[in-house]
């Protein structure tokens, strides 16, 4: 009997997913002369070389993430605030449509996808500096400002519930798989205390709540000539302004000295608030979401069960939760 996709092992899917990409392909005005492989995590996605130069961003969405109405959202914001900042433009099939979906033999359920005009540059990752970081605090502050002109119905995601609530949007912390009970009683205390929190300062402060970003970590940060250029807005949606800041302090232990992390969230701070408000209270609620931040990518991981490199990392993941945890109580 032929294995699912879910069944497969991880090459075996990045190779159905490029047949697919190659199927979906025809649904476009491009004359491909190459198609390359970049990443298969929560989406996959390829770049398309066209013959005439141009390149591509062809994105494969995962299934049960996002609802059609959610993915017209994003590709809508987009449209809307590329026309001002560096951020991937969708890219129009031959039906004039942002979005197209493609149901074959591996792939019975069907995939929805999107293409983007191409944004030429270098990854941040790993060149992470102060200056960078107040860069980044502009932007941010300057993609918020872009409020979308329809009602985001569809993608409310990251307030208190859809970040570290009993039913959060990247999956539950309850039980994650492979934990130790003591371990888990205190990734349930600590889920419990962030979302009482949130709970409060959402109540408190409803106005610093937008459509926002969602996942801008290094990886989905491009240095261009003109600039940094933000990419992939898979995840965006309503939630607490301050979550766009936690998500690159999350990931600052990646790259820098413990040591030297607070002149770089005052770069990131400084650079936010020369363009938005931002107070005391900011502050307190930033540390409670670089922690929920933390929850966050745990659920992620564990709902990811289907993918053979994600699963390996919850063990990481939560390793660094709990240092981080005992380093506060220090």
């Amino acid at each position: 009997m032929k294995k699912t996709f879910h069944q497969s092992s991880y090459l075996s899917q990045v190779r159905q997913l490029r047949g697919l990409a190659k199927e979906a392909l025809t649904l476009y005005k491009i004359s491909v002369r190459k198609t390359s492989f970049i990443h298969h995590g929560e989406n996959a996605t390829f770049c398309v070389e066209a013959k005439n130069g141009k390149k591509y961003l062809l994105r494969i969405h995962r299934n049960d993430y996002h609802t059609v109405e959610g993915i017209q959202e994003e590709l809508n914001w987009l449209a809307q605030v590329s026309k001002k900042l560096q951020v991937p433009n969708p890219f129009l099939s031959k039906k004039g449509r942002k979005l197209e979906s493609i149901v074959n033999e591996n792939f019975p359920l069907g995939r929805n996808i999107s293409v983007f005009h191409w944004i030429e540059g270098k990854p941040v990752r790993g060149s992470v500096t102060i200056p960078i970081m107040s860069e980044l605090g502009k932007l941010i502050a300057q993609i918020q400002a872009i409020r979308p002109k329809s009602p985001v119905r569809h993608r409310r995601y990251w307030d208190a519930e859809g970040l570290v609530g009993k039913k959060p949007k990247f999956g539950s912390l309850e039980k994650l798989p492979g934990v130790r009970a003591k371990d888990q009683k205190i990734l349930n205390a600590q889920r419990s205390r962030i979302y009482k929190k949130l709970i409060a300062f959402g109540k408190r402060f409803p106005k610093r709540m937008a459509l926002i970003h969602a996942d801008l970590h290094f990886g989905n940060l491009i240095s261009t000539k003109d600039g940094l250029a933000a990419i992939d807005f898979d995840d965006c949606g309503y939630g607490f302004l301050a979550y766009d800041l936690a998500v690159p302090l999350y990931q600052l232990t990646a790259y820098v000295d413990r040591k030297d992390i607070p002149h770089y969230r005052e770069a990131l701070i400084q650079g936010y608030s020369s363009m938005a408000s931002w107070d005391r209270y900011d502050d307190e609620i930033l540390v409670q979401l670089t922690l929920a931040r933390r929850l966050v990518m745990l659920g992620w991981l564990s709902s990811r069960s289907d993918n053979p490199r994600l699963k390996r990392i919850l063990k990481i993941e939560l390793k660094k939760f709990l240092e981080e945890i005992s380093l506060q109580k220090a």
